[in-house]
């Protein structure tokens, strides 16, 4: 399985450093690096992440890293991390995009 970014996915994870960043240039690069990385567990257990509560759908599922929800698709042999969410919010959505609704 391949992961793929949608360009949402990657901008919210660019948030995050940027946010994180205003406070502590270290902590943001850790937590944006762990971002990028969490998912390649994924190739080899896609369904390794729990099914998003607010949505009850098997091929959508999220992943913790640290206080933040990485929301991801299975779409076949491909993994699609669709945005990046702090953990206090309610995923609606509108959050993942058109596309992916």
């Amino acid at each position: 399985m391949d992961v793929r970014w949608t360009e949402k996915a990657s901008a919210d994870a660019l948030g995050v450093f940027d946010y994180i960043a205003d406070q502590s240039l270290a902590y943001a690069e850790s937590v944006y690096e762990r971002i990028l990385e969490r998912p390649v567990q994924l190739t080899v257990h896609p369904r390794s992440g729990a099914v998003v509560p607010e949505l009850g759908r098997d091929d959508i599922r999220e992943l913790y890293v640290y206080s933040f929800r990485l929301i991801y698709r299975i779409a076949g042999d491909e993994i699609r991390v669709l945005t990046v969410i702090h953990g206090s919010r309610r995923l609606v959505p509108e959050m993942l995009g058109e596309a992916e609704q």
